[in-house]
């Protein structure tokens, strides 16, 4: 898994730097939106071993997941010539594969993020309209724990925390600038939520993950 995040966050930069240096020298690429504009996108979820802390009262241990689904809607509005704001709202979601200690581990967690971000659109020389952004979010995200060790159900709990995030992507005009196509990378990480097994026991649980999103915007 760590291997594949790294695979994904090196891809993603070395896009972005090939579009601020390619291009033969044209016009200034302008913005594709001016105003506001929808979002859609979908991806690939690699999360981090999560691990479990009882605060010194009894033994923790770590969670590791499989590869897991995201999507994501945005409303957003440029409010300068290379900067827009946008809402977001997105979910990811992770099946369990081992639990340790323990074995035969099992289940889920999803995340659902309600997001603030802002970003900035570098201005580029290409005749193909292609711009790279990189963006920064802030906001809340709201987690469900159904995990099993051993065959038996271990955790059924929610939990809420804060919630940041950094984004690098590339955007590509596709249909008379009212539309782009857009592929980027999100690492998205939390506090530490609070949760409680199904022993009464309370426990906290980290959250860090690396998401490939593809996506369309259109603009109004």
């Amino acid at each position: 898994m760590r291997i594949l995040e790294g695979l994904w966050k090196r891809e993603i930069g070395l896009l972005v730097v090939l579009s601020l240096a390619a291009a033969p020298a044209g016009a200034q690429a302008a913005p594709i939106f001016n105003g506001f504009y929808l979002a859609l996108g979908g991806g690939i979820v690699g999360l981090e071993d999560a691990q479990v802390d009882y605060g010194g009262a009894f033994q923790g241990g770590s969670i590791r997941f499989d590869s897991g689904w995201a999507v994501s809607g945005a409303a957003g509005w440029r409010v300068l010539d290379l900067y827009r704001v946008e809402f977001e709202i997105s979910h990811r979601h992770n099946d369990v594969w081992d639990v340790d200690p323990g074995f035969a581990g099992g289940g889920s967690v999803t995340a659902t993020t309600y997001m603030v971000n802002g970003y900035f659109d570098f201005p580029t020389y290409s005749y193909a309209g292609i711009v790279p952004y990189v963006g920064l979010g802030l906001g809340r995200a709201q987690f469900t724990h159904e995990i099993d060790v051993g065959g038996a159900a271990f955790s059924r709990s929610s939990s809420h925390a804060f919630a940041y995030q950094a984004i690098g992507g590339l955007e590509f005009p596709i249909i008379s600038r009212r539309m782009s196509a857009t592929l980027e990378y999100r690492y998205l990480a939390t506090t530490h939520p609070l949760f409680q097994d199904l022993g009464g026991f309370y426990y906290h649980s980290d959250y860090y993950s690396h998401t490939v999103f593809a996506g369309l915007r259109w603009g109004f």
